[in-house]
């Protein structure tokens, strides 16, 4: 299930700005959810369920599609990634530092879960992880180890990348950048 989305604007490489999606209600315009889906009694493709069907890379092709048309913005690249590659990441480079709670190097949901209870919204729960995992690759080793578990995870299907050749146009731009220095 998709139980959040982001559009994040890039800029030279640089994140500029993250756009929290939710879910709920988004619909896809024209397309008609598989048999199995309307089993349950589902009669619009949702956001929700962009990836209910085995062919991932159709189902990230939906949900851009989803998102395009319900927020009217384009995007170029649909990058899934599990709570599994999170803790993978977090493992590798943690702990991490999320502003207003500490250290975090377990858990994924479970932090995200507890800091819903304080009462942040999913997106900025989500987006403060994020930003805790952004702040920590500024240290040159720790964004090299983050670049290599990455490619771990994205070659044991924790992180999918759609198109797969953005992935490699990404590494090739760090192994310049990489070079330069």
């Amino acid at each position: 299930a998709v139980d959040m989305a982001f559009i994040i604007t890039l800029d030279n490489g640089n994140i500029t700005s993250i756009e929290s999606i939710y879910p709920g209600q988004m619909a896809h315009p024209t397309a008609t959810p598989p048999p199995s889906l309307r089993a349950t009694g589902v009669k619009k493709w949702y956001l929700h369920d962009a990836l209910w069907e085995n062919d991932t890379e159709k189902g990230a092709k939906l949900a851009q599609e989803i998102v395009e048309y319900n927020t009217g913005k384009k995007t170029d690249v649909v990058v899934i990634v599990t709570p599994k590659a999170v803790d993978a990441i977090l493992a590798r480079i943690g702990p991490v530092y999320v502003e207003g709670q500490g250290y975090v190097s377990g858990n994924s949901i479970y932090f995200l879960r507890e800091e819903q209870k304080t009462g942040y919204a999913r997106g900025d729960a989500v987006k403060s992880l994020i930003n805790a995992i952004i702040d920590a690759a500024k240290d040159k080793s720790k964004f090299m180890s983050l670049v290599d578990e990455a490619v771990r995870q994205n070659a044991q299907g924790n992180i999918i990348v759609v198109p797969q050749t953005a992935f490699v146009e990404f590494l090739t731009y760090i192994g310049f950048e990489k070079l330069k220095q």
